[in-house]
Parts: C-alpha cells; sequence; structure tokens
C-alpha cells in the first residue's frame, strides 16, 4: 500500500534556533546589542558548516567549538560554563508559532519524520517541544553523517523504507544543507523559506512557500 512521508529539518525549520540562540545570548551577556548578537550568530553558522563538513563527530562536540568559535571572532568573554550553556540551551529552543498545527495538518494524512544534523539527547528534547509525535527520527548521531552529504538522504530512504509507489516529501528551510543534497538523492524537495532563500532554493527546490499554512494546503491537494 502507497504511504505518504514527510520530512523535515529540525533546527531553522522547525525549531526556531536564532530566537533561541539570541535570547542566551542576551542572558549572558547582558549589555550586548542586536549587532553584536547578529555577528555571533554569522560566525557560528560559518564553523558549523565548516564542521560537519569535516566528517562525523557527535555534535556536541561542533556545537562547542563552533560557539568557542564565534565568540572569539566577536571578542567576546567567554569560559567554558559560557560555552556550555550556550551548548545546553539547545534544548530549550522552542518551535515557530506556526509549527504544531500544520505538522498536525500533515500527520492525518501520511507519516511525520526529522532527518537532522544533531544527537539523540538534543532531539528528544526538541521534539518534546515542539509537541508532535514523529515516527521516524534520524540524526547523525545514528547514521554518522551530517548534511549536506547527499548519502545522509540515500541512507534516510533505507530506513524509512521508501518503496517505488511511495510518496516522499522534505521540507527545509535551507538549501545548502538539504535542499541541495536532497535532489542530489532524488527526494522531492520543498523550501519553506523563511529567510529569505526564495531566490536561490528555487533553483534546487520542486516547490518554495514562504508560508507554512500555504505549503501545507497545497501540498495536500497534490497528494491527497
Amino acid at each position: 500500500m502507497e504511504k505518504i512521508i514527510f520530512t523535515f529539518d529540525c533546527y531553522g525549520t522547525l525549531i526556531d534556533w536564532l530566537g533561541g540562540t539570541r535570547k542566551k545570548l542576551r542572558e549572558i551577556y547582558p549589555d550586548i546589542d542586536k549587532e553584536k548578537v547578529d555577528e555571533v550568530i554569522s560566525y557560528w553558522g560559518e564553523a558549523d558548516w565548516r564542521l560537519v563538513s569535516q566528517g562525523y563527530r557527535p555534535y556536541r562536540e561542533i556545537l562547542r567549538e563552533g560557539f568557542e568559535y564565534a565568540l572569539g571572532k566577536a571578542g567576546l568573554p567567554y569560559d567554558s560554563n559560557i560555552v556550555s550553556s550556550l551548548v545546553e540551551s539547545i534544548k530549550e529552543w522552542m518551535p515557530f508559532p506556526d509549527t504544531k498545527e500544520n505538522l498536525v495538518k500533515l500527520s492525518q494524512v501520511g507519516e511525520l519524520g526529522i532527518i537532522s544534523n544533531t544527537d539523540r539527547e538534543f532531539i528528544r528534547a526538541s521534539i518534546r517541544n515542539i509537541g508532535v509525535e514523529f515516527k521516524h527520527v534520524i540524526v547523525a548521531e545514528d547514521i554518522k553523517i551530517y548534511k549536506p552529504d547527499p548519502e545522509v538522504f540515500v541512507r534516510a530512504r533505507e530506513l524509512l523504507g521508501v518503496d517505488d509507489d511511495d510518496i516522499w516529501i522534505h521540507i527545509s528551510a535551507y538549501p545548502n544543507y538539504d535542499v541541495i543534497p536532497a535532489k542530489k538523492a532524488g527526494v522531492y524537495t520543498v523550501l519553506l523559506d523563511r529567510y529569505g532563500l526564495r531566490e536561490e532554493g528555487a533553483r534546487y527546490a520542486d516547490k518554495v512557500f514562504e508560508d507554512f499554512g500555504e505549503l501545507v494546503e497545497k501540498i495536500l491537494e497534490e497528494v491527497v
């Protein structure tokens, strides 16, 4: 029997990691201004891309090294306790306001899954914060590979049990981490454009939407 599977990137697509990180930085550095917060986040993003491209090691280590790099580049004082606080804050990051209601709608017609560059410890906390059950949870700790390696999606196809007649749609806010490698692995991809990346994403994604509700409405019209 044909099945429908909707998989998602987690951090930045379902979970508001930017909002969570900004909040934690302001708690740690009460006098920090918006420009410095954005600088730290930019350096962290740079480090994350570089580190996940170097091969597998626990994501906790990548987070720690990434935050150390970002704080140092931004000229902020830090110690091991500050870095640990930032690393552990991932468990406090909350979903976007539109996440739960739209996942519930999709769950009524298909299976939900997450494919994420993280560890089991972190993803369990994030799923609790989302408040929706996922049938499939695939994290780097399990497969020892990080996105943007297309092999992540090759392995995911096996773990999801996708047959030729099944419908598998992967949804992400990130062209580079998800859409491009998923397309290379033959997956139907949808860009949920939370960060103004429509132009880049449109070159690769099968569909692009800025609104999660519209995304769900249109996708359900096609697959149901």
